[in-house]
């Protein structure tokens, strides 16, 4: 079968971006396209690959190799479950794109509207196979798409879930967990879960352009995450940290630390806002568009993407309610200080006062 690889190398650049000027409203900038090396496989030479790197305006770059092949969907499978596996030339596909990584981050900074002092660094790769017009027989295009996913069910089930074993699979675990078919038009198949994805349609590019903004948006969340855990650490540290009113000497250094890293995660809570809430708005085409809307929403569950966001609004009031703990306590604190000080004055002043008086009636 003729199909079309394409594999998403997406990667967090711990920067928002704002592309001003011309282009402003474009979601995503292209930084630069060429040929890889020849691609290997378990002893497959499938040829020299199409390679590109992008960066999205919410922070994430994605480096998107595309490369032919011809293979049943048992070989599509192994090189989906075993993509990390693939060697560009001598190096491994992960290292590969990570040497791109840097040079995409330097050429990205130019856009930034803000910089995060840590960022995600996991490496993932994202399989999507664009099968062409021939079926497994060669006789022209895929007549009953129903048809079709149930014969290659196991294979298919190995290429969006990432189950190396899916020829074992049992009818128990095919039943409980049905592949969904997001296809809109009859006889159009669109596959698609967190680990890999496959479409046959004739809108296929823009359903793979939809694919990967999706698929980048959960790589965004994903480094929200890993942001807000940092800070949720920074935030505990502080709230253990905060002197007793008895150690008075103590509080205006942790007010001064205290007060430093609450408007560090004021700004990223403003960047991270803004990300969430300006960036959907601005895909362009979705709303008018009943099959990509319907497409949009049903990858967006795919990738579990409402459920991110809710993670990451927790953590952000978690991290909020922290520090006005925080502030309430060293303000109560140092309330205590000035009443103790108050107090420590005016018995003095009667102390001094008795003196006076005992002096004088000798």
């Amino acid at each position: 079968m003729k199909i079309q690889a394409h594999f998403l190398f997406p990667f967090d650049m711990g920067l928002e971006l704002d592309f001003a000027g011309e282009g402003a409203q474009e979601i995503f900038k292209e930084i630069s396209s060429h040929k890889t090396a020849r691609l290997f496989f378990e002893g497959h030479d499938w040829g020299e690959a199409d390679v590109s790197t992008q960066v999205y305006k919410f922070g994430v770059g994605l480096v998107h190799i595309a490369f032919p092949l011809d293979a049943d969907m048992s070989r599509v499978a192994r090189l989906s479950c075993f993509a990390e596996s693939v060697l560009v030339g001598h190096t491994t596909v992960l290292k590969y794109c990570q040497g791109l990584v840097q040079g995409v981050i330097e050429t990205a900074s130019r856009y930034a509207s803000y910089r995060y002092e840590k960022r995600l660094a996991e490496e993932d790769i994202f399989p999507v196979f664009v099968l062409g017009e021939t079926d497994e027989h060669g006789g022209g295009k895929i007549r009953e798409a129903d048809a079709f996913v149930r014969k290659h069910r196991k294979a298919l089930y190995g290429i969006v879930a990432g189950e190396p074993r899916y020829e074992d699979l049992s009818e128990f675990v095919l039943e409980r967990e049905q592949l969904k078919n997001y296809g809109y038009y009859e006889n159009e198949i669109i596959l698609a879960e967190r680990f890999g994805a496959l479409v046959y349609s004739p809108e296929s590019q823009t359903i793979l352009e939809l694919i990967k903004l999706t698929y980048s948006l959960y790589w965004s969340l994903k480094s929200y995450n890993f942001i807000l855990d940092q800070e949720l650490d920074d935030a505990q540290r502080v709230l253990e940290h905060l002197p007793p009113y008895y150690k008075f000497w103590r509080i205006p250094g942790q007010y001064q630390r205290f007060s430093a890293e609450a408007m560090d995660f004021s700004r990223d809570k403003l960047a991270i806002v803004e990300s969430l809430y300006t960036v959907a708005s601005q895909i362009p085409h979705i709303d008018a568009d009943w099959h990509l809307r319907t497409l949009y929403g049903s990858l967006r569950k795919a990738f579990t993407i409402e459920e991110w966001y809710r993670t990451v609004e927790t953590k952000l009031g978690r991290i909020e309610e922290s520090y006005n703990s925080a502030r309430e306590f060293l303000s109560t604190n140092f309330f205590i200080l000035l009443d103790i000080i108050f107090f420590a004055s005016l018995a003095w002043s009667i102390i001094d006062t008795w003196l006076l008086w005992s002096i004088s009636r000798r």
